[in-house]
């Protein structure tokens, strides 16, 4: 992991740029971030959002879009990323219909595949992030397991460490399994006790020196720091920020 290679999800800091967009924007760069990923934005015009960035010092590495989006008008979704000089779209969600059963799961992934075709078509990559649910059993297997088993290659794989974990998965493990595909991570910590919570990368109990050892051998180009409900935002951010440049090379 080099210092160049961390960014930040901006839907960390969603109720802040709801209130402020250009100064969180600000904020975020000043925290020591020169990259970012894109989601839980206020509505804003691509063409705006380019310049906030722009003045903010800050690069997009890539946008989450949801899949109903892709359907909707996959086109469009490639029009907005170009604009914003994102490329990658990164899907965040599988709904739950379409993860009733394993054919659900084949078809969605078969559906994704379409989408990375159309994507690629205009320079852009396609990904799959993950929650915890993809670990669960379905029709003997799990989620995950029918997911990767029938995703095109084209397809990449932002791995969320935290909810890995949450889904009794070791991290590590994960990125080793997935070495061909992974090329993000979310990198946000489980913190200490029996009920699941995020916590900044460092405050919690994974163990991100292997994770980030794992992940430099499976050729991960992004480490996303993200929290989905941060106590204190920008000092979350800042944190983790400090602490990950302890482990880039």
């Amino acid at each position: 992991m080099r210092h160049d290679q961390i960014a930040l999800q901006l839907y960390t800091v969603r109720g802040l740029t709801a209130a402020d967009l250009p100064g969180t924007l600000r904020a975020v760069a000043a925290a020591g971030y020169h990259s970012v990923e894109v989601a839980g934005l206020p509505a804003t015009d691509p063409g705006d959002l380019a310049t906030m960035l722009d003045d903010s010092g800050l690069r997009v590495m890539a946008v989450h879009e949801g899949i109903e989006h892709l359907r909707a008008d996959a086109d469009a979704v490639a029009t907005r990323s170009i604009a914003i000089g994102s490329p990658r779209v990164i899907v965040p969600w599988m709904p739950v219909e379409d993860r009733r059963n394993a054919d659900d799961v084949r078809r969605f992934a078969a559906e994704l595949g379409g989408f990375a075709r159309t994507m690629a078509g205009h320079g852009i990559r396609l990904g799959y992030h993950n929650h915890d649910f993809e670990f669960g059993a379905i029709d003997g297997a799990t989620v995950w397991e029918v997911l990767l088993a029938e995703l095109a290659p084209e397809v990449d794989l932002e791995l969320d460490v935290y909810w890995a974990a949450v889904g009794g998965r070791d991290p590590v493990a994960e990125i080793q399994a997935t070495a061909d595909r992974v090329r993000l991570l979310h990198m946000k910590d489980r913190a200490p006790g029996a009920e699941p919570h995020d916590a900044p990368a460092g405050d919690g109990t994974l163990a991100f020196p292997a994770i980030v050892e794992a992940a430099r051998g499976a050729g991960v180009e992004w480490y996303i720091v993200e929290q989905d409900e941060p106590a204190t935002p920008l000092d979350d951010i800042g944190r983790a920020f400090r602490y990950l440049t302890t482990l880039a090379g």
